[in-house]
């Protein structure tokens, strides 16, 4: 058999190299333009965030980017890096921090993974009945009036803050007066941080007093910015609570601090030191961000108890 007899084959590994790139690259601008243009349609100015951000908007965000893009491998590699990127943009550009990103990402992958299966189902649903042309309209002209939409039947269960109580014991076998008098004022607060603290939690650095009894001031700083707080109730050595009249910490306006209170109690020869935290939070679903708010206040609670019981060995 002749040379001549033979056929060229097409470059088929080029041209599938090019498709696959196509794919990523539109799926992940897709992916990108709806996590990045949904958050601002459906951010609230006044700090609370709620299912529709949570949930419904990387549920869009997986469904457009599945509708867009053909296969679950290209798929799921444009929401990987339309995670990443609009990540990226939240935190440099100062919209979230590294805490609140590391606390919604399991809500935020779960409901994108949701989302790119109904997409496929749509896509398929649709190229089966012929319908190319919807699959444009479907994603460009539809699912940000949905977003729109949600965020404005959300808004009404979002206009009243949360008030959460967290309280944790320091049980130590110093006498009650000793606990009080290291409770008031703390040169320097410098304990174990942990991974919250490393990555964006406040963390404090020392306490001033003004005055004593009720209508005295205290002022704890921090890294960075301090809080304000007013004597509401003084009871030495047992009581002290505080209200918190000013907050400049740097992070998010999705919780505050309302107020907080120590009280020591004597149990079986030993003093039990009780702080308790109350913070006004603006996010939801509660019953998944409650457990990890109490993880950051607990967080804090010890990092200040770690202190307390320096001072108490230092004062012995």
């Amino acid at each position: 058999m002749s040379s001549s007899s033979f056929t060229p084959r097409p470059q088929q590994p080029a041209t599938n190299s090019f498709k696959v790139f196509r794919g990523i690259l539109v799926g992940s601008l897709t992916a990108i333009a709806f996590g990045l243009g949904g958050f601002r349609l459906v951010n609230d100015s006044g700090g609370s965030m709620g299912t529709v951000l949570f949930f419904f908007l990387p549920f869009v965000t997986g469904l457009a980017t599945a509708i867009v893009t053909q296969g679950k491998e290209l798929i799921f590699a444009s929401l990987g890096i339309g995670a990443i990127a609009c990540t990226a943009w939240l935190i440099f550009t100062g919209m979230e921090g590294w805490v609140c990103v590391l606390m919604s990402t399991p809500l935020i992958v779960f409901s994108l993974g949701i989302g790119a299966l109904a997409g496929i189902l749509v896509r398929q649903f649709l190229l089966s009945m012929g319908a190319k042309h919807l699959v444009l309209l479907l994603t460009i002209g539809v699912l940000p009036c949905f977003l729109i939409a949600a965020k404005k039947i959300e808004e009404p269960s979002r206009r009243t803050p949360r008030a959460e109580t967290i309280t944790n014991t320091l049980v130590t076998d110093a006498p009650r007066e000793l606990v009080w008098n290291q409770l008031k004022t703390f040169d320097r607060i410098e304990g174990s941080k942990g991974l919250l603290m490393r990555i964006g939690l406040p963390v404090p650095v020392s306490c001033t007093m003004s005055g004593e009894g009720v209508g005295a001031t205290r002022t704890c700083y921090f890294e960075e910015g301090h809080i304000e707080e007013r004597v509401t109730e003084w009871d030495p050595p047992t009581s002290m609570k505080l209200e918190i009249t000013e907050f400049d910490v740097p992070g998010r306006p999705w919780l505050s601090f309302q107020n907080a209170s120590y009280e020591l109690t004597i149990e079986n020869g030993r003093t039990v030191l009780t702080r308790k935290t109350t913070i006004v939070s603006r996010l939801s679903p509660a019953w998944y961000w409650r457990p990890l708010e109490k993880i950051g206040v607990e967080t804090e609670h010890e990092y200040l108890f770690e202190e307390v019981n320096k001072k108490i060995e230092g004062a012995k």
